[in-house]
C-alpha cells in the first residue's frame, strides 16, 4: 500500500506487529489508511478484543489544534451510537510522538467501495438507497450536533457501510482527517477548505455532497445539477442540493433535522397498491361524454397525470421512459407524461350516467347538498367536495350508502384519495424545503416546477371535466378556482435589526396612524417597559402564544390572496409588552397584499407581559 506525504510530515512510524501500544493494545496489521493517517487491526490485551488503532505521525496538526482533537476525542468517547465507530481513548506514543486513538473495529467497506461494486454506469445508487446509506449518519449527527460535536471531514472514505447501511467513522477526528488530504475537497465546506473550523452546517455541506455523489456517481460539482446527469431523480433533489451546499453556510439548511426532513420526505411516497391514471383527452369529445376515465397501471407509475386529480406537480417523479408528451404539455415539462394505458373502465362511466337525472344528494357538514346528476357528483368527488365517509343517497330510490359504498362511484373516490394523498406528500417536501430555503435559485426552481404544474393541470380539467369538456352544463363549470386556504409555519424570535437595515425599511410596513409603523422601525424605538403588571411577572411570549393569534386569523389571511399573494409569505412583527402590535414588515407580495396583511395584523392582540417587546419573523404559505 503507497504512503502519502504531506509536506513538511514525515511518513508515519510503522507500528510493528505486536508492538503494545498505549500500554494495552497489540497491534496486528495495517487495515486501513487516510493518507498519512493509519489504521491497525490490534487486539486489547485486558479484554482480548478485537480494536482499531489509528496512528497519526507527528507534525501532521499544530500543536493546539492537537489539543483541540484530544478534547474532541474525550468527548466523542461518551458518545454510544451504533451508528458511530466507538472511540476509547488517546495517546501519545513517548518514542515516535505518534498520535494514537483506539476505537471499535472499523469495517472494511467504505461508502466508495460499495459505489465500486455497482453494476449500472455510472456506478450510482438509486435515492432510497441512497438515503438509506446516509439515514444512519443522520441520525447520530444529530445528536453529535446537540452536544456540540460536529465531523468537519465527512467523505466517501469515513461513511463505512455494513449491510447496507452507513456508519460513521473519524467522529472526533476531523481535523486529523482534513489535514490528511484523504477525502476530496469537493466534500469539504468552503469555509474548513478556508482554513476555519468546522461548524455543524460544515457537516450539512458534506452530507449533501455525499447525497449527490451516491446518486451520480460523480463528485459533487455546484454548477452541475444532479437531475441533468440522472434524469429520473426528481428536480426537487436538485433543491435539497443547493439548500445543503451552499457557499454561505447561513444558506444552508439550518440542522440535520431539517436536511432529514427534506429528503425522507421527497423518497416515501404515500403509500398505494394501485396507482391510478387517466387516459389523454380523446379525440371526439362527444364519447365517454367529456369524461377521461381511470385504469390501473403498475404501482411504481409516479409520473401519471390524473385528470382533474393529479398530475407530476414540480417533476417530483420521473416519467416513464420513452413516454410522448401529454397534448398541451408545456416545453418545461416535456418528459411529464401518462405512463401507458392499461386498461379501460368506460363503461363504468357509462353505467353511472346512464339514464342521468338530478336524482343525488349527498350530506357534508350536517348540510344536504343536491340535487345532482350522476355526472355532476362525480365532478364534486373529483374536487374532493365529497368525502368517502359521507352519506351519499338516490332520491328515487331513497337509498343511502357512504360515498365509497356505491359500486359506480368507488373507482372516483380512490382517485381523488390517492390525489389527497400525494398532495400531502407533496406539502410536506415543500415544507421540509421551504422552511430553510434561503437560497435564492432554490426558490426559482420550486416556483417554476409549480407554476409549470399548476397550468399543465388547468389544461387537463378544461378538456375533461372542465368548461372544454363539450358537456351540457359549461356555463355552469366556468373555470374552478378553489378557495384559497392559509396554513402556518413556523416562528423565530428575531433580535432587534441592525443600523443599516432600520434605514433602509424605515416604514416599509405600510405605517399608518397610532404610532403603527414598520417591523423595524418598532424595535428601533425608545423601550418602554410595561407598568401594568398583567405580564404575571413573565417577561416575553412562549412560541405557542406567539402563534395563537395569528393561526386564529389564517382564514383572514386567506382571504388577501385574491390582491397578489405569493405561494409563501413571510412576516417581521414586533409586539409591545401591552400585547398590542406595533409594527409589521411584509417581506413579499404585492402592495395592496401587504396593506391587507398589515391590517389584518393591527387589529390582532396578544397577552401582556412583562417585557418591553418582542420581534419575531412568522409566515404561512396560500394554497
Amino acid at each position: 500500500m503507497a504512503e502519502t506525504t504531506l509536506p513538511g510530515i514525515a511518513t508515519p512510524a510503522a507500528l510493528r506487529e505486536g508492538q503494545i501500544v498505549a500500554g494495552r493494545f497489540s497491534v496486528q496489521k495495517v487495515a486501513s489508511s487516510f493518507g498519512p493517517l493509519m489504521v491497525y487491526s490490534a487486539k486489547d490485551t485486558k479484554t482480548q478484543k478485537e480494536v482499531s488503532v489509528w496512528a497519526a505521525p507527528q507534525g501532521i496538526v499544530r500543536p493546539e489544534v492537537s489539543a483541540n482533537v484530544r478534547n474532541a476525542v474525550r468527548a466523542v468517547s461518551a458518545m454510544k451510537s451504533p451508528d458511530s465507530l466507538s472511540v476509547f481513548g488517546i495517546s501519545v506514543d513517548p518514542a515516535s510522538g505518534v498520535l494514537l486513538v483506539a476505537t471499535e473495529v472499523l469495517p472494511p467497506e467504505s461508502a466508495e467501495d460499495l459505489l465500486a461494486r455497482q453494476t449500472n454506469e455510472s456506478k450510482s445508487l438509486p435515492l432510497k438507497e441512497a438515503y438509506e446509506v446516509l439515514a444512519p449518519v443522520l441520525e447520530v449527527l444529530a445528536v453529535a450536533h446537540a452536544q456540540n460535536i460536529v465531523h468537519g471531514a465527512i467523505g466517501p472514505s469515513t461513511v463505512r457501510v455494513v449491510d447496507g447501511k452507513g456508519k460513521l467513522s473519524g467522529l472526533g477526528l476531523g481535523a486529523l482527517l482534513a489535514a490528511s488530504k484523504d477525502i476530496h475537497d469537493s466534500f469539504i465546506a468552503p469555509e474548513v477548505r478556508k482554513g476555519l473550523a468546522p461548524n455543524a452546517r460544515s457537516d450539512i455541506y458534506s452530507l449533501g455532497a455525499m447525497l449527490f455523489w451516491l446518486c451520480t456517481g460523480q463528485r459533487f460539482d455546484p454548477a452541475t445539477a444532479a437531475t441533468s446527469l440522472v434524469p429520473s431523480l426528481p428536480i426537487t433533489f436538485d433543491v435539497i442540493i443547493e439548500n445543503s451546499t451552499a457557499e454561505a453556510p447561513d444558506d444552508r439548511f439550518k440542522s440535520i433535522t431539517s436536511l432529514k426532513a427534506a429528503v425522507s420526505a421527497l423518497i416515501a411516497p404515500p403509500e398505494a397498491t394501485n396507482q391510478r391514471i387517466v387516459a389523454p383527452p380523446p379525440s371526439n369529445t362527444a364519447e365517454a361524454e367529456g369524461l377521461d376515465v381511470a385504469v390501473d397501471v403498475e404501482p411504481v407509475q409516479y409520473a401519471s397525470l390524473d385528470v382533474a386529480l393529479d398530475i407530476d406537480t414540480s417533476g417530483l417523479y420521473a416519467a416513464p421512459a420513452g413516454a410522448a408528451p401529454f397534448e398541451g404539455a408545456r416545453p418545461s415539462m416535456v418528459g411529464v407524461a401518462p405512463a401507458p394505458i392499461a386498461g379501460d373502465l368506460k363503461g363504468l362511466v357509462s353505467e353511472a350516467t346512464a339514464n342521468d337525472a338530478p336524482r343525488w344528494m349527498f350530506v357534508r357538514n350536517g348540510l344536504d347538498h343536491g340535487p345532482l346528476t350522476a355526472r355532476e357528483l362525480i365532478q364534486a368527488i373529483v374536487r374532493d367536495e365529497v368525502l368517502d365517509d359521507n352519506v351519499v343517497f338516490n332520491m328515487d330510490s331513497g337509498e343511502r350508502k357512504k360515498l365509497f359504498e356505491w359500486p359506480q362511484y368507488r373507482e372516483f373516490a380512490e382517485q381523488a384519495r390517492e390525489k389527497r394523498k400525494r398532495h400531502q406528500h407533496e406539502h410536506e417536501v415543500k415544507h421540509a424545503i421551504a422552511e430553510d430555503t434561503v437560497n435564492a435559485r432554490a426558490k426559482v426552481l420550486v416556483g417554476v416546477a409549480t407554476v409549470a404544474a399548476v397550468g399543465l393541470l388547468f389544461v387537463v380539467y378544461w378538456k375533461t371535466l372542465g368548461p372544454g369538456s363539450a358537456s351540457r352544463r359549461t356555463a355552469e363549470l366556468d373555470i374552478p378556482r378553489p378557495n384559497a386556504r392559509a396554513v402556518g409555519g413556523s416562528i423565530e424570535v428575531l433580535p432587534p435589526p441592525p443600523a443599516d437595515e432600520i434605514r433602509r425599511n424605515r416604514g416599509s410596513g405600510g405605517g399608518g396612524s397610532g404610532g403603527f409603523t414598520s417591523y423595524e422601525a418598532a424595535m428601533s424605538a425608545p423601550i418602554e417597559f410595561n407598568m401594568t403588571g398583567g405580564g404575571g411577572g413573565m417577561g416575553t411570549l412562549s412560541d405557542r402564544e406567539i402563534v395563537g393569534p395569528l393561526n386564529g386569523a389564517l382564514g383572514r389571511f386567506a382571504g388577501c390572496a385574491a390582491m397578489g399573494a405569493p405561494g409563501d409569505v413571510r412576516l417581521r412583527i414586533a409586539v409591545g409588552g401591552t400585547g398590542a402590535p406595533t409594527g409589521v414588515t411584509v417581506l413579499n407580495g404585492s402592495p395592496a397584499f401587504k396593506g391587507c396583511v398589515v391590517g389584518i395584523i393591527r387589529g390582532l392582540r396578544w397577552r401582556a407581559f412583562g417585557g418591553p417587546r418582542v420581534g419575531f419573523s412568522w409566515g404561512f404559505s396560500v394554497q
